[in-house]
């Protein structure tokens, strides 16, 4: 059975404090939520210690630890947690060790524990993080002593630790790189998908739209081996720190392109729409409908174009931090690696003599830490290419949309200025109809004898006698002609009207 001394399990968490265009009400969930993982007796601390200003800020003081003990069927455990402010983020290391086994107190961190102890470890951190995973993200990191220790010894070990079912990692698919490490050997493990479900309206956490599964395994010769890397956690928590930063910001990126791409589906409806409608009879009401859609999606549309800009800055500017980090790594690695030429022709020296060992034994593993920078060209010529061309594929709906809603607009206010203008000009008609015939009928009111409709009615008859064939009373004659002659004369002038609107509309183009 596979075992290691002193097996340790670290886990570096990151939680966003402050995100862009929170609220204060927003802030302080943030911080109840990262501050749940720790007992209750230091909330108040770490309430007060986060109101600091600064980039690096211990949120537990100076001693910067809550340390806990715990027990398992098997093992003794001891742990502690770590947490502290990085600019607008939350970051914590949680440590957990097994001490010794439960009926063997003597042998206390130099007893053999078999490795599937590691599963043991997980739960117990697991636990301590209350239900509350991280919000940006997270990378597991197990170490442990190997006292026969060999490049082929570790990495068997390292491969029976990636076998663990807890961790969930693909010895094959997952493993990205090993380099030698303070006398030690490092193995890192990433996996890292997305998978943006159709329906984004319920989305609350980055893990549900991204699979990012990062595991470290260390394995050492010694406990002063060990004892000496440990120093570099610190270290590793800024470096895990912008690394999970970038790719939270990636994830956001990707999440913010599928609300683009719906809201750039419903862009093209609407040009459709709007083309349909000029092609035939203009509906005005549907073609305000689309306009009111389309003003509805102008403003999420140009927040979320921009919003990608914000991720990729904020991608550009935590791989800059991520790249300054492990140089520091480095230095402290090879402190006397600057201005030395003596130190960088034994490191020429080493690589040509590691050359020569690697093909006679085929057991080769490099001591830069280059899978740790990989990441970094991952980023430059992978996820950042992405985002760029995500944004200048969906810029151009922005500028359709506002085109779009432009052009409805000016349909729109053209018809509705027809539309106005007929109206008037038929109120005018009728207008002038009427008036002319009130006038005609005034006039008719002149007639000599109009007091009495028969002599009125006979005088009628005596201008033009076809008038008494007409089967009318001779009381209501005169009223009839009367009426008729108005009407006719306000039809007359009501066409006469018409026809000069039309003379000068065509004389206006």
């Amino acid at each position: 059975m596979s075992k290691l001394v002193y097996p340790t399990l670290d886990l570096f968490i990151y939680d966003l404090r402050e995100g862009l265009g929170e609220s204060t009400e927003e802030i302080n969930e943030n911080q109840e939520y990262f501050a749940s993982r720790f007992s209750e007796k230091y909330h108040p601390l770490l309430k007060q210690r986060d109101a600091i200003e600064g980039e690096y800020v211990k949120l537990l003081g100076n001693k910067g630890r809550e340390t806990f003990t715990s027990s398992t069927n098997q093992y003794t455990l001891k742990g502690w947690q770590y947490p502290v402010r990085l600019g607008d983020s939350y970051a914590s290391i949680l440590d957990c060790s097994v001490e010794h086994s439960l009926k063997n107190s003597g042998q206390a961190k130099k007893e053999a524990i078999p490795i599937s102890s590691f599963s043991d470890l997980k739960t117990e951190l697991e636990k301590r993080l209350a239900g509350h995973p991280s919000t940006i993200g997270q990378v597991w990191m197990l170490s442990g002593q190997l006292s026969n220790f060999t490049l082929e010894n570790a990495e068997a070990i390292a491969k029976e630790c990636s076998k663990i079912n807890s961790f969930n990692l693909n010895w094959d698919l997952d493993l990205r790189g090993k380099s030698r490490f303070m006398g030690g050997i490092l193995f890192e493990f990433w996996r890292y998908r997305l998978h943006i479900p159709s329906d984004i309206s319920n989305i609350t956490n980055i893990h549900e739209i991204q699979d990012n599964n990062c595991v470290l395994i260390a394995i050492y010769p010694d406990t002063e081996t060990a004892k000496e890397a440990s120093k570099f956690n610190f270290d590793w928590l800024r470096l895990f720190a912008y690394r999970s930063k970038i790719l939270w910001a990636y994830g956001q990126s990707q999440y913010l392109k599928k609300k683009l791409r719906s809201n750039f589906v419903e862009i093209e409806k609407y040009q459709k729409e709007l083309k349909n409608a000029k092609s035939g009879k203009l509906d005005l009401k549907k073609l305000r409908q689309i306009l009111i859609d389309a003003q509805d999606i102008l403003p999420y549309y140009s927040l979320d174009l921009n919003n990608i800009l914000i991720q990729k800055r904020t991608i550009e500017i935590n791989l800059l931090n991520y790249e300054r980090r492990l140089e520091t790594i480095k230095k402290k690695l090879n402190p006397e690696q600057e201005n030395n030429d003596l130190y960088l022709l034994q490191q020429q020296i080493g690589k040509q003599i590691e050359a020569i060992k690697q093909k006679i034994t085929n057991s080769h593993v490099p001591d830069d830490l280059e899978f740790i920078h990989q990441f970094a060209e991952d980023v430059k010529h992978r996820y950042l290419v992405q985002i760029n061309n995500d944004y200048e594929s969906y810029s151009p709906g922005l500028t359709t949309l506002i085109e779009l809603i432009n052009a409805i607009r000016g349909v729109t206010e053209i018809e509705s200025s027809q539309r106005d203008r007929n109206f008037q000009n038929t109120i005018a008609i009728l207008g002038v109809g009427l008036a002319v015939a009130s006038f005609s009928v005034s006039v008719f009111g002149q007639f000599p004898g109009i007091t009495d409709t028969t002599k009125a009615a006979e005088q009628l008859i005596s201008i033009d006698s076809r008038i008494s064939q007409l089967v009318i009373p001779k009381t209501w004659l005169f009223p009839a002609v009367s009426v008729t002659v108005s009407l006719m004369l306000g039809i007359l002038a009501a066409l006469m009207t018409w026809l000069i609107i039309k003379i000068l509309q065509w004389l206006r183009k």
